[in-house]
């Protein structure tokens, strides 16, 4: 029984909203992760094959956009375990009711409403980045899924990337020529072979796209589970301070009626 009775207590103390929020989180950041990071070095490689070059802002920036990948997931795995950590010691406190420590100081309150609008602000961040996660999406499917604005040219399909505006991507400043001027002469027009390798490559970062959609999303469902469990947790810290206020005031009620009636005993003996 002894033994039965450490691991229901053991089991007790285990957050599991936020241990469900902690799964979800690990399981998206690594999707997002491990997809975004390779489908952004295989645009840009997709973007500079063959003869065409990319713009130094553009290299730039899929550098910034796949170091940020990686130190964000590094933030969220941190953070993850702040929070985590978190939930272990409120739901100790709250449902052992142990009137010390972490459970009933005003710090820990703080602690908790200062992770709580963190944490929304993570949150609108991830939404955010879920929103634009859309584009990349929408164009690899106009282009490969659909094939909405292929043309021909010498019975060979083309597609030109200048209506997507994507043309400020390449760099026109060098003397790289196409391979075949008959078909696309500017480097941001595939056409003949380079179009067959854009839509196989397309249909792959399609896909590596989506999956870093959908990992997104599951970071932005953990993180609304993070927050429901940070309200439940202020709240359950605030009424154990209540609690803890309402003993030590029936206490020290208890002790003072305790030494009257012992001084009073005291003086009938005298």
């Amino acid at each position: 029984m002894g033994c039965c009775d450490a691991c229901i207590r053991c089991l007790g103390r285990i957050p599991y909203a936020s241990l469900i929020a902690t799964i979800l989180l690990a399981a998206g950041i690594a999707v997002f992760c491990g997809s975004f990071y390779t489908a952004v070095i295989q645009t840009r490689t997709l973007f500079s094959f063959d003869f065409r070059s990319v713009t130094d802002n553009f290299f730039n920036l899929t550098e910034a956009l796949k170091w940020s990948a990686v130190g964000i997931t590094a933030f969220m795995g941190v953070y993850a375990f702040i929070l985590l950590l978190i939930g272990f010691l409120a739901t100790g406190a709250s449902k052992e009711k142990k009137y010390c420590g972490f459970g009933t100081g005003l710090g820990s309150r703080i602690t908790v409403a200062f992770f709580l609008v963190l944490t929304y602000i993570i949150f609108i961040g991830w939404l955010l980045m879920s929103c634009m996660g859309v584009i990349p999406s929408l164009f690899f499917y106009l282009t490969v899924i659909v094939k909405a604005t292929p043309y021909t040219v010498g019975n060979q399909n083309c597609l030109n990337l200048q209506q997507f505006g994507l043309d400020v991507v390449f760099n026109t400043t060098n003397n790289n020529t196409p391979g075949n001027t008959a078909l696309g002469s500017n480097m941001w027009e595939y056409c003949g072979n380079d179009y067959n390798k854009f839509q196989a490559d397309g249909f792959q970062l399609f896909n590596l796209y989506i999956v870093a959609l959908v990992g997104a999303l599951v970071v932005t469902i953990s993180l609304v589970h993070y927050l429901m469990c940070l309200s439940a947790n202020y709240a359950h810290l605030k009424d154990s301070g209540k609690i803890y206020k309402y003993e030590e005031t029936k206490y020290r009620e208890e002790q003072e009626l305790h030494n009257i009636v012992t001084n009073s005993k005291e003086k009938l003996n005298y």
